[in-house]
């Protein structure tokens, strides 16, 4: 499982473009632009929508931007809205929970994935120690549903995520700075450990139960 994330601080202006060339190679996209106001968020998730399809996006923190803009689903990070409302309020909706360590995972049932980091050395946590594979593990193995890896994934470093057992990986700079955002995508299915292009289970609303 490949999750592109777009994230708001370090946006180009072709991001849309990019998002719509890197679509036929992932499987999910999240927009996180949690600081920008309400309006803004939602006219760019309406946007990503149409540029992503068919595949789903879920919008960051905001559950009310994502319904409002027709996205499939929320990431819900790991102070936010608890998951069992969030589920209550959606019952079809996607939802992807954040958390850094098992304590986090204790009762989560009522989302479809965990994104666990941040694993390696990334800019979106500056001056932050990563939390590492080894860490993962724990999380891997106390969690009832799948755990996608985040933070510092790169094409060179995605098969020790595959390895340390974790069932997906979420990247924003190794697929945004790049040149070609297809053709990274492409790099970093392959180097996980999977096909060049998206299946079509994520597609689907709710793929995991």
């Amino acid at each position: 499982m490949l999750v592109a994330v777009v994230d708001g601080s370090r946006l180009k202006a072709d991001w849309l473009e990019r998002a719509r060339a890197a679509a036929p190679a992932v499987d999910v996209v999240v927009l996180r632009v949690k600081d920008r106001p309400a309006r803004e968020q939602w006219e760019m998730a309406r946007a990503l929508v149409a540029a992503a399809a068919p595949r789903p996006v879920l919008v960051a923190d905001r559950l009310d931007v994502a319904q409002g803009a027709g996205a499939a689903g929320v990431h819900l990070p790991e102070a936010g809205l608890p998951a069992p409302v969030a589920r209550r309020l959606w019952p079809r909706g996607l939802i992807a929970q954040a958390v850094h360590g098992v304590a986090g995972v204790d009762g989560l049932v009522d989302v479809d994935w965990l994104v666990f980091g941040h694993l390696f050395p990334t800019r979106s946590h500056p001056g932050e120690p990563a939390r590492g594979l080894e860490a993962a593990r724990p999380v891997k193995a106390a969690a009832r549903v799948p755990v996608v890896g985040i933070g510092g994934i790169t094409a060179a470093n995605a098969g020790a995520v595959r390895a340390a057992g974790l069932d997906g990986i979420a990247v924003v700079d190794a697929l945004w700075e790049a040149p070609d955002p297809l053709a990274a995508a492409r790099a970093l299915r392959t180097a996980f450990g999977g096909e060049g292009e998206a299946g079509h289970a994520a597609q689907d609303q709710r793929p995991m139960a």
